[in-house]
């Protein structure tokens, strides 16, 4: 049987001859890049089956991809965005490749999120305006939702203008934080520890691609895991910005995952199969052992941060490729039976872990003060001090750390919650006698690497 004419179409701030030359490599009839850099980082002669589309902003990309269905309306167009472009834009193509007519919505706000999954969520929630939900108090909104409850924006990323609120005081106290841009959430807090999974849908089938273990600030101080000393320092800190930041991030075996999780899953996936859902899902969960209790926090039409680095090197699967295996030539070869319709990677790679450690700023910092950390900027790379720290302070010694930093033009670093943009996160690569040991140590880790302490 002819195989259909295919079209990647994806998104890139940055383009190299060497990226360009692994993108023509994929097995699509065309790859389509929105670039919205501002100027060109390739060299030589672009491959026929590459086509560059300059976008200046992603406010545009719903135009550009009208524009490719017009122009090539005899192929199959399918999405891979960065982030939440995915959410947003990702369904949409889907919706027309395939003629389904899934609002995307439901993978975007957070109220439409839980109304979707309701039989299966079943969380206490309620939305208001800004200046409605600045007139409510604690006791009206517990008695909706439960004396512990977490208020954030239906319609944003991270943990943007995120709280928990446990008292009168807590509330009255974030008020002023409050953003006039945002229709806000509030919902019960759920307890356990947070979990992430990434899975592609085909329409009928749940494909697992990485499992994740996510360390939330909030969960340690509800388990009192932070040392006086730390919360001395940094505790006020904490409660006004920091406590729905995930410091750590780490990949977890899928025969790790309970009964309870699976049953969990197969609930999700009949709920998707109902609106024929294909495309990628990044699902946030918690999952108490103890209790088996489990709990929907989120998801999105994406993949989660740095999942694509997981995947390729355990996995040995480059996501890029992973709907075209799938939806085009129906190729299964890398998936085995989990339960029902939920399938996981028949193979992984042998004493292999990752760890994405996210690190931040109390104030505005240059790179150069971090750089200085070494105690031996001259003779010693951070990435030597680093190894070495990770050595002697807990001993555990990295095979690789890839860094992943983005600073100002000026070469400053902001606290998230002023600058999203700038970044200090790396990727810790362990065998397993030395991921064993981070498991161990992760919350000491944690607040001596969060804010950059260092201490021996």
């Amino acid at each position: 049987m002819k195989k259909p004419k295919t079209i990647l179409v994806m998104n890139a701030g940055k383009i190299s001859t060497e990226s360009i030359y692994t993108y023509s490599k994929l097995p699509y009839s065309k790859i389509v890049i929105f670039y919205t850099g501002k100027k060109d980082t390739w060299r030589n002669k672009i491959p026929s089956n590459i086509e560059i589309v300059s976008v200046e902003k992603q406010s545009q990309f719903s135009g550009a991809i009208k524009e490719l269905y017009t122009r090539y309306p005899e192929h199959r167009i399918f999405p891979n965005f960065s982030g939440d472009a995915n959410s947003k834009h990702a369904i949409k193509v889907y919706n027309t490749t395939f003629g389904s007519r899934i609002d995307a919505k439901a993978f975007k706000q957070k109220d439409m999120m839980t109304q979707f999954l309701w039989d299966l969520a079943k969380k206490r929630y309620a939305t208001y305006s800004y200046k409605n939900l600045k007139d409510k108090t604690y006791e009206e909104l517990a008695g909706l939702v439960g004396d512990n409850f977490i208020v954030k924006p239906i319609n944003a990323s991270s943990s943007t203008n995120t709280f928990k609120i446990s008292s009168a005081e807590g509330f009255d106290g974030i008020k002023k934080k409050l953003s006039k841009n945002y229709e806000y959430i509030i919902e019960e807090y759920i307890w356990g520890n947070l979990f992430s999974l990434d899975f592609f849908f085909d329409g009928e089938r749940m494909y697992l691609l990485v499992l994740a273990r996510e360390v939330v600030m909030i969960e340690l101080s509800d388990k009192n895991k932070f040392s006086e000393a730390f919360l001395r320092k940094y505790g006020e800190e904490l409660q006004k910005h920091f406590n729905f930041i995930l410091p750590l991030s780490y990949h977890i075996d899928f025969s790790k995952l309970s009964s309870t999780e699976i049953a969990f899953l197969e609930q999700i996936g009949n709920r998707l199969r109902e609106i024929e859902y294909r495309g990628v899902i990044h699902l946030e969960y918690k999952y108490d052992p103890a209790t088996k209790q489990i709990g929907f926090i989120e998801w999105g039409a994406r993949y989660g941060g740095y999942r694509k680095i997981f995947i390729k090197e355990i996995y040995h699967t480059d996501i890029l490729r992973v709907p075209y295996y799938l939806l085009v030539e129906k190729d299964t070869s890398r998936f085995k039976k989990l339960k029902g319709e939920v399938y996981c990677f028949k193979e992984k790679e042998p004493n292999l872990n990752f760890v994405r450690v996210k690190t931040n700023f109390i104030d505005t910092t240059y790179q150069a003060k971090i750089l200085n950390k070494s105690w031996d900027i001259l003779t010693n790379s951070f990435d030597s001090f680093l190894k070495e720290y990770y050595k002697d302070t807990f001993g555990i010694r990295p095979k690789k750390i890839d860094y992943f930093v983005k600073t100002s033009d000026e070469y400053t670093l902001h606290p998230f919650y002023k600058d999203s943009t700038t970044k200090f996160d790396y990727i810790l690569e362990l065998n397993d006698e030395n991921f064993a040991i981070f498991r161990k140590k992760k919350f000491q880790i944690i607040e001596q690497v969060f804010f950059h302490d260092y201490k021996k």
